[in-house]
């Protein structure tokens, strides 16, 4: 690696180091930068590996970032922060399917004491990726845009004014839980709803609901990429739908808030080609003002990123550098 981080302050930066865990539904990613040595250590680990959840899930999580701090000796740690999937209400999680057991945990209180009580900053992982992508990447300069996630789960982050959504509850833009287009309103009793436990539209299109597809139609083993990869008439046919149940719900958002752009990363969307001449088909035929669409500047790893702005400013260091990727070498190709 070959990232470097700089103030942009008349006085040097304070050196020590920066943590940025960002724990998603199927892996993790963890850095730690040194402000001295401007040199990154980074780990990739499942997040649940061995059966583990909850706190047992976390400590094994935080063991990796202890590594990568244990690397630069006796450097101290400036700030942690730690990005999740869900509702990130004060020090706890609500919302969080893809990451069992992590929800009510005292999290900002189980990360402080890991690093001696140091400043601990949360979010929601989507929300961070759409913050970095403002600051440095495909949404900088824009003031209504939309970040879309397409990962293990589904989400989105909107940009209004210049400002972050959030909502009153902090859930703003938490798309999986968007009813389903083709609902029968004569059967109630069968939507699948919050209430009964479900996100409709997650379960329709994400990595969890494409991975479920590819289990069904191409049999066990296989993954969402082999669905786009297939010949088959039906599995096109089934998949184009799912990717229509996503495209008319962001279509719809675009409509109902008139961005300049939409911002679209995530794993899966990394290796879907697919899925952005759709969207953008779909976007251009109904939205009156269409947005531009574009593919994410941080590709799979904005929420990482968006954890180093934490990060940042609670260290009171307010800017990295520009060039924050070198030629040919970045945490995203650490890889899924």
């Amino acid at each position: 690696m070959h990232q470097t981080m700089e103030s942009t302050g008349a006085t040097a930066p304070r050196q020590g180091l920066l943590l940025a865990i960002d724990v998603g539904g199927t892996k993790t990613q963890v850095a730690c930068y040194d402000t001295a040595r401007q040199r990154m250590n980074t780990r990739i680990l499942a997040t649940h590996a061995d059966g583990l959840s909850g706190v047992p899930a976390l400590q094994r999580i935080l063991d990796a970032a202890r590594d990568c701090v244990a690397e630069f000796d006796s450097a101290q740690v400036l700030s942690v922060a730690a990005v999740f999937p869900g509702v990130v209400r004060g020090p706890t999680l609500l919302m969080a399917p893809n990451t069992p057991g992590f929800e009510g945990l005292d999290l900002q209180a189980l990360i402080a004491r890991a690093f001696g009580n140091v400043c601990v900053t949360l979010d929601n992982d989507v929300k961070a990726g759409a913050l970095a992508e403002v600051r440095w990447g495909s949404l900088a300069g824009v003031d209504n845009a939309i970040y879309l996630n397409l990962g293990t789960g589904l989400s989105a982050a909107a940009i209004a004014n210049g400002k972050l959504v959030r909502g009153h509850n902090g859930a703003a833009m938490e798309i999986g839980y968007l009813l389903s287009p083709f609902i029968d309103p004569a059967h109630p009793e069968q939507w699948a709803t919050f209430q009964n436990g479900n996100a409709p539209l997650e379960e329709l299109f994400s990595g969890n609901a494409l991975s479920r597809l590819a289990d069904e139609m191409l049999g066990h083993g296989h993954q969402p990429l082999d669905l786009f990869a297939s010949a088959n008439p039906e599995v096109r046919r089934a998949l184009e739908l799912r990717i229509a149940a996503c495209a008319v719900q962001v279509a719809n958002l675009a409509v109902a808030l008139d961005v300049e752009r939409i911002a679209i990363g995530g794993g899966l969307y990394r290796q879907a080609s697919l899925l952005a001449p759709m969207i953008e088909q779909l976007i251009h035929r109904v939205v009156p003002f269409p947005p531009a669409l574009t593919t994410a500047f941080f590709t799979h790893d904005a929420p990482l990123w968006g954890a180093f702005s934490m990060a940042m400013d609670a260290a009171g260091l307010n800017a990295l550098a520009h060039q924050l990727i070198a030629a040919g070498e970045s945490i995203d190709a650490l890889g899924d």
